[in-house]
């Protein structure tokens, strides 16, 4: 995913880069957006000359015991999966 920011966009965004970099003394490094749309999203951020890129970011669960996702995957072989278990193409299961 790319999307682009507008000019006011940029040169705001550009003013808080050049205003960080000069109160903190800090040097050229990644940056990161965060973005709430219908959830909070991690963006990288590119600059291809013109415009300003959010690009996507790899993200992970900081809350893993809430959402759902097992710590542990369980190991199983084919042939302990029932037939039962499974749904025809045409049954309108999935």
């Amino acid at each position: 995913m790319q999307t682009i920011m507008t000019t006011g966009c940029i040169q705001k965004n550009l003013s808080i880069i050049e205003l960080s970099e000069k109160i903190l003394g800090i040097e050229d490094l990644e940056i990161e957006v965060e973005y709430q749309a219908e959830t909070i999203g991690k963006f990288g951020l590119d600059f291809d000359g013109n415009n300003f890129l959010l690009t996507s970011k790899q993200t992970d669960c900081l809350a893993k015991d809430q959402c759902g996702i097992p710590t542990e995957k369980s190991k199983m072989e084919l042939s302990e999966i029932q037939a039962t278990n499974s749904c025809a193409p045409s049954s309108g299961c999935c």
